[in-house]
């Protein structure tokens, strides 16, 4: 499989390495392209409606690639776009604003459309907007669909507002679906954590899905406050670098990242938090983060024997970014040497998607990691 990498800083440098990487003989059939929101993007989704190539676009908290001519990189601010001749007749791709009256039916409706496409699909999903319920649409698209993953799109730690596109439409609270036929691309994904729990559980005493109002009866943002002794203008990038671990009443530990804070003192989640779940703050597990992502990637290529991927996806939480600063490339360097060398494309992001024999499969403070092959 052929593929192109290009890192740009402006909409024009792109378009530029678009055209002389088509003029050579390269006839890609689908990009990923990930890029600041500082950039004019409706400028840009225009002008990509002129190529025949399916588009899979969002914004980002900072672009990530590589491959053997590039080296591997972390960039902020950017354009990166990755172009592949994949067989076109192996996906699909829809992206739709969320019309319905929820969340939940908006993913079961796009669980449906993916299986009339594909009879045995994975999905890749992306997701854009700070109040898009990613919990309640997840479980919907579970309904119809086992394997998937993704992410939620960023915005260079604003939370201002995200964004996910095509080269056809450009929307800030929606998704869009990449349907991926299993018959015809292999595919291994992983998931990894470096967060733990510390101190006393608390009981959430009132919540509405990713909103939650009181802790022990106490406005959330006091749960925040007196344990880390900060501020309210210390959140949200405290509420990322420090999620609550949320105990459900079904057994599973999720963390969930603080997002905004309401002028209630309500604390708006990365996921649903439920009522009288237990949590409390959880704090990284330091230079081991980058050991689980290696380990994560063993682990699931030890269950099939001799696959060697084509290209890899990847989507580390903003949190990454933040708590490993300049080592962040090293965690992509392992990740780029434990797929051996295959190109490499990916974002931070503020939520991360991966399949779970659980029946949540939205996650905050995960690496997720895809390797691609055709067959």
């Amino acid at each position: 499989m052929k593929h192109r990498l290009i890192n740009a800083k402006s909409v024009d440098t792109l378009i530029e390495e678009i055209d002389k990487s088509i003029k050579k003989s390269f006839t890609p059939t689908i990009a990923f392209i990930y890029l600041s929101v500082k950039y004019d993007i409706p400028y840009l989704v225009n002008i990509l409606d002129k190529y025949d190539f399916v588009i899979v676009g969002s914004t980002t908290h900072g672009e990530i690639y590589a491959d053997d001519s590039l080296g591997v990189n972390i960039e902020a601010q950017t354009i990166t776009c990755m172009l592949l001749d994949l067989d076109k007749t192996s996906f699909h791709l829809k992206l739709k604003e969320k019309a319905e009256s929820t969340h939940y039916e908006f993913g079961v409706k796009m669980a449906k459309w993916s299986r009339k496409k594909v009879d045995s699909p994975t999905v890749l999903t992306l997701t854009a907007g700070l109040a898009f319920n990613n919990e309640s649409y997840i479980q919907g698209l579970q309904t119809g669909v086992r394997h998937l993953f993704g992410a939620a799109a960023g915005d260079d730690n604003l939370f201002q507002g995200t964004h996910v596109f095509s080269g056809k439409k450009l929307i800030s609270h929606g998704a869009l679906v990449l349907v991926i036929d299993n018959e015809k691309v292999d595919i291994v994904s992983t998931r990894s954590f470096g967060w733990s729990g510390i101190g006393t559980q608390r009981i959430v005493t009132k919540s509405t899905q990713n909103i939650v109002y009181t802790i022990d009866d106490k406005p959330a943002v006091e749960f925040y406050k007196d344990y880390l002794n900060i501020s309210s203008s210390d959140m949200p990038g405290m509420g990322v670098d420090y999620p609550m671990e949320v105990v459900l009443k079904n057994g599973q530990t999720v963390y969930r990242a603080a997002l905004h804070i309401n002028d209630d003192g309500s604390l708006l989640f990365a996921g649903h938090v439920e009522e009288h779940a237990k949590v409390r703050i959880s704090a990284p597990m330091g230079g081991g983060i980058i050991d689980y992502v290696g380990q994560s990637i063993d682990d699931s290529l030890g269950k099939v024997e001799g696959f060697e991927a084509d290209f890899t996806l990847i989507f580390p939480c903003a949190s990454h970014k933040n708590l490993l600063g300049s080592y962040a490339i090293k965690e992509i360097e392992a990740v780029y040497t434990k797929t051996k060398k295959a190109p490499l494309i990916g974002f931070y992001a503020y939520g991360e998607i991966a399949s779970s024999k659980l029946s949540n499969a939205f996650h905050n403070e995960t690496f997720v990691t895809v390797q691609l092959r055709e067959k």
